[in-house]
């Protein structure tokens, strides 16, 4: 469901022959236009946010230098101070936003990059329900995993069945300021690290990392929710889009009975595609 995304790119040549690199300069052109001019609604920004971030994510999964990818934007920004915020080619790149943000708020539902599956970010609704979410599937074990609006707020949850002997969970993230660096516990392959998934190699570290316990937690007929804080959502949403956090899961007796891991992904972008919903303060 890429379609409403592609939409909000500013389209200066036929889609098909842009490359990840015009998308997100392109991208990161409007977002440094509006951070000078204030060109758009605090919905839009929010949606362009999460199509600037998405292309971020593929361009650092397609193996660009992070760093790089910074450089890049710091001197988008500054070419985007040389235009004024009332020149045509500024004018022309709002209009833009504006008409593809019309189709965008119709969108009800997106897919994005996630591990070992895709993120579902749903618009809220007048009701519980989850707004991101994957299934992390386990023989005895499976979990639910995303932001969840319980009474119209909105945390990082995690869930599993009712019927699981699971009773506690913990939440690892790389703490990124002990640990800015990515880490990857297998030394970039000489190592086998037994128990670690293959789709990312970037796990958070032993030492350098952060735990979280649920600060919230309620059941139904089929699940039971533990819900974490407002820090534990900026933490996880603020990783790189190519690591993995960790989930621990524990019985009644404090014994360990699984251990997950889920992606990171493009969780930022759908985080953003909820919370640029036209009735995200409603919870509808």
């Amino acid at each position: 469901m890429r379609a409403a995304l592609a939409a909000l790119v500013v389209i200066s040549a036929g889609a098909d022959a842009q490359t990840n690199r015009d998308i997100y300069a392109q991208r990161a052109l409007a977002r440094a236009l509006d951070e000078r001019c204030q060109l758009f609604s605090e919905n839009e920004r929010l949606a362009l946010d999460g199509a600037f971030l998405q292309a971020r994510g593929d361009l650092l999964r397609a193996g660009f230098d992070a760093r790089r990818i910074d450089q890049t934007y710091d001197q988008i920004s500054r070419n985007a101070a040389n235009q004024p915020c009332n020149s045509e080619a500024t004018l022309a790149v709002a209009a833009n936003i504006h008409s593809a943000y019309v189709g965008w708020q119709r969108e009800r539902f997106q897919d994005y990059v996630g591990a070992p599956t895709l993120w579902r970010a749903n618009r809220p609704y007048g009701y519980d329900s989850w707004v991101v979410t994957q299934t992390l599937l386990d023989a005895d074990h499976s979990l639910m995993v995303g932001l969840y609006n319980s009474d119209q707020t909105y945390a990082l949850t995690i869930a599993a069945a009712v019927t699981s002997e699971i009773a506690s969970l913990t939440l690892h993230v790389r703490d990124t300021d002990m640990s800015p660096e990515l880490h990857d516990p297998s030394l970039g392959g000489l190592l086998e690290i037994e128990g670690l998934p293959s789709w990312t190699p970037y796990f958070p570290p032993a030492a350098g990392s952060r735990r979280f316990i649920p600060s919230a937690r309620w059941s139904d007929e089929d699940l039971a929710y533990f819900s974490f804080s407002e820090s534990a959502l900026e933490a996880f949403a603020n990783l790189d889009p190519r690591e993995a956090a960790r989930i621990e899961a524990f019985n009644s007796e404090g014994n360990l009975v699984a251990t997950h891991y889920v992606g990171i992904g493009d969780f930022a972008a759908a985080l953003a595609f909820v919370r640029s919903s036209p009735d995200w303060s409603g919870g509808r």
